[in-house]
């Protein structure tokens, strides 16, 4: 894609601008012992969240096409599917705050959640763990995703793994859906978006094996 300066500096304008808030109140919220601060934070992250998600995909996609991304995935509640029953998830990502971040969006009375820090690791999980799931990063050190990815399938075949990345190359997801991936979600993903796929694909999982 190519732009021009002046639509270029619009962008990134709607990019820093909404980060500017976020990175500002959780300073606020860090430093500061204020009860407004503290009720008024979590909304306003959250709408400057949502504004940085959609100027970070007008950035990647171009604008009629970030428009088209936000169609296919509203943000909404999460309809729950497993309330009441726990699965166990295993979650792989060399970033500790993305980890913490998933790990947060799961909610504790659904899910026990599994965390590696790489390849080597979370393949140890995916044989001693009994899991239901796989989050597997694409981009990871040592052994990457696709090799854990491709292993994966090979050791549990029916397991199902769910491949987050901020690669725009549709090579890359091509070639994951082609050695097994269920679901390719982009970052930054919503975590109504990540909670309603992992229930999707834990859903049709169930189908699959009660058949």
């Amino acid at each position: 894609m190519t732009i021009g300066d002046e639509e270029y500096a619009r962008l990134a304008h709607d990019v820093m601008s909404p980060l500017a808030v976020i990175v500002g109140y959780a300073e606020l919220l860090r430093t500061r012992d204020d009860e407004k601060i503290r009720r008024d934070a979590p909304e306003v992250i959250f709408e400057a969240a949502e504004q940085l998600r959609t100027a970070v995909r007008a950035l990647v996609y171009g604008t009629d096409r970030a428009d088209t991304a936000a169609a296919a995935h509203p943000n909404g509640s999460s309809p729950h599917l497993f309330r009441g029953v726990r699965r166990r998830i295993v979650v792989v990502d060399d970033d500790p705050i993305v980890r913490r971040l998933l790990r947060t969006t799961l909610p504790s009375e659904s899910f026990d959640v599994l965390e590696a820090s790489n390849g080597d690791a979370a393949l140890r999980l995916v044989d001693g763990a009994d899991a239901s799931l796989v989050v597997l990063d694409w981009h990871l050190p040592g052994r990457t995703g696709d090799d854990v990815l491709a292993e994966s399938k090979r050791r549990a075949p029916a397991l199902p793994v769910l491949v987050l990345t901020a690669e725009q190359d549709p090579g890359e997801r091509d070639r994951a859906v082609q050695l097994g991936a269920d679901v390719f979600l982009t970052k930054p993903f919503s975590p109504s978006e990540l909670l309603e796929a992992i229930e999707r694909l834990l859903g049709e999982s169930a189908l699959d094996q009660g058949a």
